[in-house]
């Protein structure tokens, strides 16, 4: 398959609130004005894989963010305090797109849109069995975690995982 990445624009808003809506759970599907404060707060840091016929396969929306303080699913986003942290609030890759590394290739752009930032480190929080998956990539589980943070990732359901990297191990 063919494959174009490409920064998101606004207009591809659209196409990303479909693709998680086929991607995840209803727990995590946003509407689209959700998505949209991603991009507006680091346009830099959102990227897409478009097929060959301009069509959306896959995305990452990513932004700074204060480390161990991930906003609450659904939350709009305004400008982050300043900060040295990344934090990846999607990645989605459509049914047909598994499997031909477009996850990893997104996760370099994004991070490498992130490190000109200035970021240095970053974090997530895995659902849906994708721990694994982000551990491949350098993300590991920090020892403990505050109280306030585990009640924050135990909204994201069951399996979630609070996970952090140096963006300098990053294995993208």
């Amino acid at each position: 398959m063919k494959t174009n990445l490409r920064p998101l624009s606004a207009a591809d808003i659209p196409a990303c609130a479909a693709l998680q809506n086929a991607a995840y759970l209803p727990l995590y599907r946003e509407p689209a004005e959700i998505l949209a404060s991603r991009l507006t707060v680091a346009p830099t840091c959102c990227w897409g894989a478009f097929g060959g016929d301009g069509g959306l396969t896959a995305y990452i929306l990513s932004h700074p963010w204060p480390a161990a303080a991930p906003p609450a699913i659904g939350t709009a986003l305004g400008a982050p305090p300043p900060g040295d942290n990344w934090f990846i609030h999607d990645l989605a890759i459509g049914e047909a797109a598994r499997g031909l590394g477009l996850g990893r290739a997104l996760v370099r752009m994004a991070a490498d849109a992130a490190l000109a930032l200035g970021l240095v480190r970053g974090d997530l929080i895995a659902v849906q069995g994708a721990g694994g998956f982000w551990a491949r990539m350098g993300y590991a589980d920090p020892p403990h975690l505050p109280a306030a943070l585990a009640a924050k990732v135990a909204a994201y359901g069951p399996d979630a995982r609070y996970m952090t990297v140096r963006l300098g191990d990053l294995k993208a």
